[in-house]
Order: structure tokens, then C-alpha cells, then sequence
């Protein structure tokens, strides 16, 4: 008795809410229970969906338009029901514990008073009059996080009267997920552990084509306010996140996209400076602002088996928390260091403001949402991206990845299965590792004097965390550094980029270079001064 309850209680919430269980599609006014067969009447038709070898593919979070067409003008139909939903919803419609696969959703036009959302079945537009119809059109936005092999089906209903009213194959459209990367993916899968016996240097160039012609939809009517901000990023391992879809923003995101200024986040990435990871290289590239918003923005960075992979942020102006950028770059195969690739970008919704199209006011999201990609293919009139396509959608920027350099270890065992943990515990004392340079150093022999002792390592704050100590230097063939303009200025501050220094330990290096002295016209003696960031750590017992 009690079993009977339930089957009844169950079937009443099915009928009510549409939470459960197949969608039934008689229509509420026909006196035939049993549909009839569609020999071609009624065509039910999907626009962008892939096929191969005999299936149609969808692809996440994209917008594809569905048609329901009749054939004969002299067949118009009066009622329609199109549902989404999982296949596997025929298994067992009475499973209270099944939990079914995301389905996407429906949506009507807006222009369109014909359908509506039915109040009988979930995910499901129905006809909204009894006018006579040729042709229906409907979109659906596919899931946006999908697993692999899900399936989603889509099942039609026409009913030309009481009487006729059709259902079938003919109506009905079944869709694998494409296990095809979107195309602002990396070309290569994240590696748990880089097993090459190198280095690499890297050059990334952000090229932006965020412009009127490229995106004419509601771009923005003060365009000499446009512009990209710094493009700030890493080189990092597998155990540091700059910025991952489904996550929330952190303070360096946010201040980026918001403010917009770097300094949060940079701090972030030169404190994640670590032994066990972290990051190697801070990458930044300059802002541009219109009219140079085209000007390609450069950065150097270095990779190496630990930290084999990289990523980037540049916010767009205005917009209400939009960026451009890429997460976890995988830099390292199984052949080596990959060699080159052009990665187109797209925005991403940093979760922290609302706002639909670039000049929306700003509003502060309450509660904050993940970082997702902004809505492509909306239904709202006032989005730049509205029922478009990402395959539709033009870049706004190309970030070039180039390899410069390939640099073996030497002097450092890189047989398969010891780590660099491995190499940590070994009763020899660690030595730095020589790098194989193909290129001459600058610091030669012929012109440099021995470096000096380091200073104390000095924290920043207490006794421990980030902090400085500094070497010094004599230079006096200033010939070799024309290029840096030391012999005309009495003070000058380069960066280089991060190198690697013993125990494994990655630090941040800049030197200060002053003229202290003049032998003649063609010898000067230059002090630098090379100030390292390393990471002070107090012993407790």
C-alpha cells in the first residue's frame, strides 16, 4: 500500500513540476491517445551541430537554433512541444535517487509570441496559441560543463488537430558532446610531471583585436577610453592557479579588472616564489590604451621541469569585470619544449560585478559568481554577444607563444623516475646547474670582475617570508653594454628575468648599475649591484 503511495505521489509532482521522469507530449485537447506516423510531413531541424561519421556533436556552452518546418504549406500545424532531456530518463522514471546529466536549456525568441515555457515539463517550450504554424524556431544553449560520451536528446511534438498529432525518430535529435577542445584551448594536455632534461626561454606576445570593425555590436560610444591593461602573468607548476574557470577571482584578478592596477597581483605571483613550485618567472607586458590598442604587448619568461607551464590575465576598459587570458599553458611534451602556437582569446566574466554589456553600470555581484566565459549566444538585447555563436565570434586578441632558446642541464641526472626531491636528499652538496647557453653572456670573463660576497638576507617583514641581500661587481669594458645605455646615464635599473639559483631555490633578480668612475674615453668603470629576492626561513624547534 505504501509502494502504491509513492508511485502515485511521484507521478503527481512528475505531472505537476516536470522534475522528474519523461516529458509526455500528447497534446492536453486530443481525443487520440496514440500519435500518428510522420512520413515526412514535419521536419525538425538543428543549424551547427557537427556530424560525424553518422551523429551530430554539440559543443559546450554554445548556442545552436532549432526549426520545426512542415513541408506543405497546406499542413500547418497548431500545437508543438519541443523537450531537452536525458536519454537515460527512460531507464527508470521512479528512481528518486538518480541525479540527471545537465541538459542545457530552451529558449524562446523574444520576437516570437507564438511559444512559450511549458508549466507541464522541465526544459520543455510549447506553442503559446492555437494560430496555425508553417515553421517554429527555438534555441538551445547547451550545457556548459559537460562530462565525456554525455548524450542529450531532444524530442519534438506537432499536432495538426485533435486527431493528428505526431512523435518518432523523424522528430526526435540525439547529440554526442564533442570531445573537441574550443578553440581558445592549449594545444597540449596539462602534464603531471615534465620529464625533459632542459630549459626553455620563452617570448609571449598579446596582440589585440578588440576593435569596432571586429565587434560592431554595442562597442563602446567613448572609444578613446578603450584599452587592455598590463598583461600580467607566470610561469608556474601544477600547484599554482593564476585564474581557473568554475573558481572565484582572487584579489590580484580583481584589483587587475576592477581598478584596473597590477600591483596586487603581481605581488602575488613573486610571493608564490617557492621551493616546492610556485612560480619561476613574472610575466608582464605593457598596457595599451586607444588608438594603440593593436600594438602588440612582449614579455620573456623561463620554463623548466618543474614549472612547465604559464598564464595570463589583461583586463579590457571598459567593461564590467571582462578579461582576456589563458590558464595553465602547457608548455612541456613528451618530444620537448613546445615550439610555437597562436591561441586565439576570448572575454571571461571575472564573477565580481553584473553587467551584460561593456557600459553597463556596475554593480557589485552579491553573492560573488565563479570566474566563467561571458555569456555568448545571450537572450539579452543589451549584450555585445547577443545569439551569436562562439564559432560565429571574432578573437579579441592572438597571443603568440614563441620558444627562443633550449638549454640542457648539465651536470644534473634526469633518469626516469628521480625527481628533484630525489636529487635534494643526495649527501653531495647542490650546485647550481650549469646551463648549456648557446648565446655569449653578456658578464664575460674578459670584462668582469669576480662577484662579491652576499650581504644578509634582510626580510621584508619579521624574521620570516620574502626578503632581499645584495653582491656587488666591477665592470670595465662598458663597450658590451652600449645597449643599455650605462655609459650615459649615471644611474639605470634593468630587470631580467627570473633564473634559477642553487638548492633549487627560484628568485627574483634586477641589477642596479652606476658609474662610479672613468679611466679614459674608452674605459669606465661601472658598479652593479645585484639585489636577490630569496625566501628567509626561521628554524623552530
Amino acid at each position: 500500500m505504501l509502494l502504491k503511495c509513492l508511485l502515485l505521489l511521484s507521478l503527481a509532482v512528475s505531472q505537476a513540476f516536470g522534475l522528474m521522469g519523461k516529458c509526455d507530449h500528447t497534446p492536453p485537447l486530443a481525443t487520440v491517445n496514440t500519435p500518428l506516423e510522420n512520413r515526412g510531413y514535419y521536419v525538425f531541424n538543428i543549424e551547427n551541430a557537427v556530424q560525424k561519421e553518422g551523429n551530430l556533436y554539440y559543443t559546450p556552452d554554445q548556442t545552436y537554433v532549432l526549426t520545426v518546418t512542415s513541408r506543405e504549406n497546406s499542413r500547418p500545424f497548431r500545437w508543438f512541444m519541443i523537450t531537452a532531456e536525458d536519454p537515460a530518463v527512460d531507464n527508470n522514471i521512479y528512481d528518486f535517487g538518480r541525479k540527471f546529466a545537465d541538459v542545457g536549456s530552451l529558449k524562446t525568441l523574444d520576437t516570437d509570441w507564438r511559444s512559450r515555457y511549458s508549466e507541464r515539463c522541465q526544459n520543455t517550450v510549447e506553442n503559446a496559441d492555437n494560430s496555425a504554424k508553417t515553421q517554429v524556431e527555438v534555441h538551445w544553449v547547451s550545457p556548459k560543463h559537460s562530462e565525456n560520451q554525455q548524450q542529450v536528446r531532444i524530442r519534438a511534438m506537432v499536432a495538426e488537430n485533435k486527431e493528428a498529432w505526431y512523435t518518432g525518430n523523424n522528430l526526435t535529435i540525439l547529440l554526442h558532446m564533442d570531445d573537441q577542445r574550443p578553440r581558445d584551448s592549449p594545444p597540449l594536455p596539462i602534464r603531471d610531471e615534465c620529464n625533459l632534461c632542459s630549459e626553455a626561454r620563452y617570448e609571449v606576445i598579446f596582440n589585440g583585436r578588440w576593435s569596432r570593425l571586429a565587434h560592431p555590436r554595442h562597442y563602446p560610444s567613448k572609444p578613446d577610453e578603450n584599452g587592455y591593461t598590463h598583461m600580467i602573468g607566470a610561469s608556474h607548476g601544477n600547484n599554482f592557479t593564476l585564474w581557473l574557470q568554475g573558481t572565484n577571482a582572487g584579489p590580484g584578478l580583481v584589483d587587475l579588472v576592477v581598478k584596473p592596477t597590477p600591483t596586487t597581483l603581481e605581488r602575488e605571483i613573486i610571493d608564490a616564489m617557492v621551493l616546492d613550485g610556485g612560480t619561476r618567472t613574472l610575466i608582464r607586458g605593457k598596457k595599451h590604451d586607444h588608438p594603440f590598442m593593436s600594438k602588440p604587448s612582449h614579455s620573456l619568461f623561463r620554463v623548466d621541469r618543474t614549472h612547465h607551464m604559464f598564464s595570463i590575465i589583461v583586463g579590457m576598459t571598459p567593461s564590467p569585470d571582462w578579461f582576456l587570458g589563458t590558464s595553465k599553458f602547457e608548455l612541456c611534451d613528451e618530444d620537448g619544449w613546445l615550439e610555437k602556437f597562436d591561441l586565439p582569446l576570448y572575454p571571461w566574466d571575472a564573477g565580481i560585478v553584473d553587467g551584460v554589456s561593456y557600459e553597463s553600470p556596475k554593480s557589485m555581484s552579491q553573492p560573488v559568481d565563479n570566474i566563467e566565459r561571458v555569456e555568448i549566444g545571450s537572450f539579452d538585447r543589451d549584450s555585445p554577444f547577443y545569439q551569436m555563436n562562439l564559432n560565429d565570434l571574432a578573437p579579441f586578441a592572438i597571443l603568440q607563444v614563441r620558444r627562443l632558446d633550449v638549454y640542457p642541464l648539465i651536470g644534473i641526472d634526469c633518469s626516469e623516475g628521480q625527481n628533484a626531491e630525489e636529487e635534494l636528499q643526495q649527501d653531495a652538496p647542490v650546485l647550481e646547474p650549469v646551463l648549456a647557453e648557446s648565446r655569449q653572456s653578456l658578464l664575460g670573463e674578459s670584462c668582469a670582475g669576480e662577484w662579491g660576497e652576499w650581504t644578509p638576507c634582510t626580510p621584508h617583514a619579521g624574521v620570516c617570508g620574502p626578503g632581499l641581500r645584495t653582491r656587488t661587481r666591477y665592470i670595465q669594458n662598458i663597450d658590451l653594454y652600449v645597449n643599455y645605455k650605462v655609459g650615459n646615464s649615471s644611474y639605470n635599473l634593468i630587470y631580467f628575468k627570473l633564473i634559477q639559483c642553487p638548492i633549487f631555490l627560484y628568485l627574483f633578480f634586477y641589477y642596479r648599475y652606476q658609474r662610479v668612475g672613468k679611466v679614459n674615453k674608452n674605459l669606465v668603470v661601472v658598479k652593479i649591484t645585484k639585489i636577490q629576492k630569496q625566501l628567509s626561513v626561521k628554524n623552530v624547534l
